[in-house]
């Protein structure tokens, strides 16, 4: 079968094969589906909730237990996921009367604190059915706002309101850092994070005078450390020391708890030398 370069297989009963081509292209191998693009909505869950206000019935935007990667934690003991900011989703707000808390106060509203809210802050609510897939900044800063509002007017304890503001400024840092620092509402954005910081601390040092422990789920020591660093944030460098130093002569602090006192303590020395 003439004389290309496979001829003479004849001879071996394979004439047929003469003409084959030596490189034929090679099938690609198949390319595998790209996995679905993970996003923030596919850690959140609508959670149904029962105000204990008006009993109504409604849908938290809440987040998936144990799905999100926890990466490290602020000074402040502000958490930092992989894949969302979860203090976007720790306010419940009752849709239909305005009754909003963090959750883990939603649940416990004494019949005084109420009134109160159905007096104060029902009357004039609007009623909020649609809510977004997820929360930007603004959007979650809005709700520790009603979770703030609804903390005075019901009376709450120092250390609640202190919780709030603790997490309303985590809330305002987390805006500040996705617009960066050239962007022209940058300085405003740090500012409001450091009047949240300071009625933290204001809170939080009036709270240990008067409430008792566990304090919004901490123990002694983790609020001692706390509000050493809001006192370092806000320059109150006397405080900070002196709570750095109740923790590291506390026989029940926690080694993780020293550690992180021991690095606040460098840090206020840094500060004092400036």
């Amino acid at each position: 079968m003439g004389d290309g370069i496979l001829s003479g297989l004849e001879s071996f009963g394979l004439g047929n094969l003469e003409g084959m081509s030596i490189f034929e292209a090679e099938k690609k191998p198949e390319e595998k589906a790209a996995a679905p693009e993970v996003t923030e909505k596919d850690f959140l869950l609508d959670k149904t909730m029962q105000c204990p206000l008006c009993d109504a019935e409604f849908k938290a935007r809440v987040v998936k237990g144990g799905k999100a990667k926890l990466e490290g934690t602020d000074m402040d003991l502000r958490p930092r996921y992989k894949e969302l900011d979860i203090a976007k989703y720790d306010v419940i707000m009752c849709p239909f009367c305005g009754y909003t808390a963090l959750s883990r106060y939603f649940p416990s509203l004494l019949q005084a604190q109420g009134k109160r809210i159905r007096e104060k802050i029902s009357p004039s609510f609007k009623v909020k059915l649609d809510q977004p897939e997820t929360y930007t900044y603004d959007e979650a800063l809005e709700r520790y706002k009603m979770a703030l509002v609804n903390a005075i007017v019901k009376g709450a304890k120092a250390s609640e309101k202190a919780y709030i503001c603790l997490k309303s400024s985590w809330i305002v840092r987390g805006k500040a850092e996705e617009l960066g620092e050239g962007h022209p509402d940058y300085a405003k954005t740090k500012a409001m994070e450091d009047e949240y910081t300071k009625n933290a601390y204001e809170g939080f040092v009036s709270a240990v005078s008067t409430e008792s422990f566990p304090m919004c789920g901490m123990d002694e020591q983790t609020v001692n450390y706390l509000i050493g660093v809001l006192a370092f944030k806000t320059s109150h460098f006397d405080v900070a020391s002196k709570m750095i130093a109740a923790i590291l002569q506390a026989p029940g602090a926690s080694p993780r708890i020293k550690d992180k006192a021991r690095d606040l303590k460098d840090e206020v020395l840094k500060a004092i030398k400036k």
